[in-house]
């Protein structure tokens, strides 16, 4: 299987303007105050109440998750795997959580900013300065979620002139790289589903009160996992149908109201998970 055309690399970028400002009068007077060094202290104002960028922050994490989420770890610069699979599934939701991202935006920039901006006199008290507060139009530029598209690269695909030597050493460089690049990326794999399934194990064990999520998450994995399984790994595709033929399928109230049932379901979470534990141990790992 050719990496490069099963797999893309994506990074993602947010802007937010959180509505801080460094007060530097208000700093050096509470250090005085303390008699403390200059630097031991620092005055952050809030310029709009907290409630005013919540639906902003909370649109812009939906975004961020959705992004981890369908994607694997690549580089440490943010690069992150999508497979080809998985492309149209994950923008199109992509670009629904972006839009909702603009939709919260638009509402702060017309409605709340103006509204705080108005209150921040008496909001701020002797901390207020309307210099403080940025226009409109600069506070626009602020907001952005940019998502990075680009091939993987393989060591065919590098082509830049140097004595064979060199060249040798270079591509055996990146062959390394993108080998131990899979690798971390079917770590992620495996460590997804093993604390889903860990948890659901935990839970239906016990007597403690549990929430859907803890059936629903081990479902939408077990959905997931063929278009995560970028190197088509047989003993995760394995254990993925254990769980889709032993575990998917419970309500959460059957659950909860039949002891046997649940007792049933923990065996058989319990049973896969010990047989987890070999194939992961390939990578390095051994599920909890």
């Amino acid at each position: 299987m050719s990496i490069s055309n099963e797999c893309m690399i994506s990074n993602l970028q947010i802007g937010i303007w959180m509505g801080y400002r460094l007060d530097k009068e208000a700093s050096r007077e509470l250090t005085e105050r303390a008699h403390a060094d200059h630097d031991a202290a620092r005055v952050n104002k809030h310029l709009v109440p907290k409630e005013a960028l919540k639906p902003v922050i909370g649109a812009a994490n939906a975004v961020r998750t959705h992004f981890y989420d369908k994607t694997l770890p690549w580089k440490d610069n943010g690069d992150r795997v999508l497979t080809r699979k998985m492309y149209t599934k994950f923008i199109e939701k992509h670009e629904e959580l972006v839009r909702y991202f603009h939709e919260a935006v638009e509402r702060f920039l017309s409605v709340d900013y103006g509204a705080a901006r108005e209150r921040a006199a008496f909001r701020m008290g002797e901390l207020f300065n309307s210099g403080d507060y940025p226009s409109v139009l600069d506070l626009q530029r602020r907001f952005y979620v940019h998502l990075d598209i680009d091939a993987v690269t393989e060591a065919g695909d590098f082509r830049v002139e140097m004595d064979e030597k060199h060249l040798a050493s270079v591509r055996k460089n990146i062959e390394n790289a993108t080998h131990e690049r899979l690798g971390r990326a079917m770590q992620d794999v495996w460590s997804r589903l093993a604390e889903t399934l860990g948890h659901f194990a935990e839970k239906m064990g016990s007597d403690e009160i549990f929430r859907d999520s803890t059936v629903r998450n081990l479902e939408e994995i077990v959905e997931l996992l063929p278009e995560l399984n970028i190197l088509n790994d047989a003993n995760l595709e394995k254990i993925r149908q254990d769980i889709a033929g032993s575990l998917v399928g419970y309500e959460p109230k059957n659950l909860r109201k039949d002891p046997d049932v649940r007792n049933m379901a923990a065996t058989e979470a319990k049973r896969i998970m010990d047989n987890m534990r070999g194939f992961m141990q390939a990578f390095g790992q051994a599920a909890e």
